[in-house]
């Protein structure tokens, strides 16, 4: 599980415009009190398991700028951004539903596409927000493809049942993001718009990584 709170949302805002926060993977809610600490004016978050998103829906009540969905990530993300204006935060972190919080097991029977949905999930928004200039950033990258993480190479039961790679992020956004690599924790892909060029460590990191993790210098 990745660390949303590593990222420093506020002035990603500040640079890029961001004013909408969209989730996949909701779980306890923990992203969406961080992002309400930011300036952000819609927060949407998406959560497949009932009894989870049951649990975010009355935790953030009354709260209007926020909109917990209760569904699985594609179906909720096809319905959302045709009508979503304004540039994008997307912390896209819906791998392994219920897995973390005991509710299934890492290689509970279930279709790809909802176990590990990252891939259809960059489809669909690169699909949609075509012209506007959203930061992406994709927990987890251990999934993917091996590398020195600070916890270590994913486990075996949580392996994709197909080909590992992440020649899908540079299909969907290497002509309109620059695209940098991680190692802290499980692994994140960070997209920057390609027009950016900021210093990514002094501008968005809340707690900067130490150096065996810094991003790789290499864009895909």
């Amino acid at each position: 599980m990745g660390k949303l709170n590593r990222f420093d949302l506020s002035r990603i805002i500040e640079k890029f415009k961001t004013p909408v926060f969209f989730e996949t993977g909701t779980f306890r809610g923990d992203g969406v009190e961080y992002a309400l600490q930011s300036p952000f004016k819609q927060i949407i978050s998406i959560e497949i398991i009932p009894g989870l998103a049951d649990e975010a829906k009355k935790r953030f009540a009354g709260i209007g700028k926020v909109k917990i969905i209760e569904g699985d990530s594609s179906s909720a993300m096809e319905n959302e951004l045709p009508r979503l204006a304004g540039n994008c935060i997307f912390w896209l972190d819906a791998h392994f539903p219920g897995a973390d919080a005991g509710m299934t097991d890492y290689d509970a029977t279930m279709d790809e596409s909802v176990r590990l949905p990252l891939v259809t999930e960059s489809s669909i928004i690169s699909r949609h927000r075509k012209g506007y200039r959203d930061v992406i950033i994709m927990d987890d990258l251990r999934i993917y493809e091996d590398g020195p993480y600070q916890n270590g190479n994913v486990p075996a039961d949580a392996l994709p049942k197909k080909d590992r790679n992440i020649d899908f992020v540079n299909q969907n956004f290497g002509e309109t993001h620059h695209i940098y690599k991680l190692y802290q924790e499980e692994g994140y892909i960070f997209l920057l718009p390609k027009a950016s060029r900021w210093n990514i460590f002094a501008l968005f990191f809340k707690r900067p990584p130490v150096p065996e993790f810094f991003l790789t210098k290499d864009v895909l």
